[in-house]
């Protein structure tokens, strides 16, 4: 954070809006839905946890490299029924829908967000650079970002540095003028780091930095952030 910047850029998920959470409730959904159409797992009854290990593995095929969030949960629905001995097409669209359905209900930006990003506004150009499914409008952010690029929609994904200049050539700034903001240090600050970018790390957790590469600047949240950038001018 040693130079005047034009632009900030913003990771999505774990940066500015609680994904994780919205996701464990809506497994957990799903997997009720499971267990109340009889479907027993592997060991045992069907789990959120257990969900979750199935979309991971399914992500990781070759065949999903690329293709969107959406895809990818309906299949690991597809895959955890076939796993059950319950291949049941029918069944796995009702337990994606239910799973959708609760994740848009529970999503929720974090509480420093929109006024943080509202404050920065007045000052930088604000972008969105983001690897999830989640536009700004489901959260309450529709307006605030000048550019939206999403991995699925642009085919580019962190941590490949090129989703980074990409975001630049649409904005038409150098690297040197925009600041990247995010929570994971391997996508946001190592990857963006990469195309040249500084990085202010998002530490919601307080977790300690344990890659090779040098610490970031890190805040706990956006007012931190806001502070910073005020501190620095």
């Amino acid at each position: 954070m040693n130079r005047t910047y034009q632009a900030l850029s913003f990771d999505g998920d774990g940066t500015l809006w609680n994904f994780e959470a919205a996701m464990s409730r809506a497994l957990e959904d799903a997997a009720r839905l499971l267990r109340a159409s009889g479907v027993s797992g592997p060991e045992g009854p069907i789990t959120a946890n257990w969900l979750r290990e199935v979309r991971d593995s399914i992500a990781r095929l070759d065949a999903y490299r690329g293709r969107s969030m959406e895809k990818i949960r309906l299949a690991s629905f597809e895959a955890a029924l076939t796993h059950c001995g319950h291949a049941d097409p029918a069944l796995a669209r009702d337990v994606y829908d239910v799973y959708m359905r609760a994740r848009w209900e529970r999503l929720r930006a974090y509480d420093d967000a929109l006024d943080s990003l509202n404050d920065l506004k007045s000052r930088y150009r604000l972008a969105l650079v983001t690897n999830g499914n989640t536009h700004p409008h489901r959260v309450g952010l529709d307006g605030v970002f000048e550019t939206v690029v999403v991995a699925a929609e642009c085919g580019l994904h962190k941590p490949d540095p090129t989703i980074y200049r990409f975001m630049l050539d649409r904005m038409r700034l150098d690297a040197r003028d925009v600041l990247h903001v995010g929570d994971d240090p391997i996508e946001d600050v190592i990857a963006a780091r990469r195309a040249g970018l500084d990085t202010v790390w998002i530490n919601r957790d307080h977790l300690e930095w344990t890659h090779e590469e040098e610490p970031p600047v890190a805040v706990a949240d956006l007012r931190g952030l806001v502070l910073r950038l005020a501190a620095a001018r």
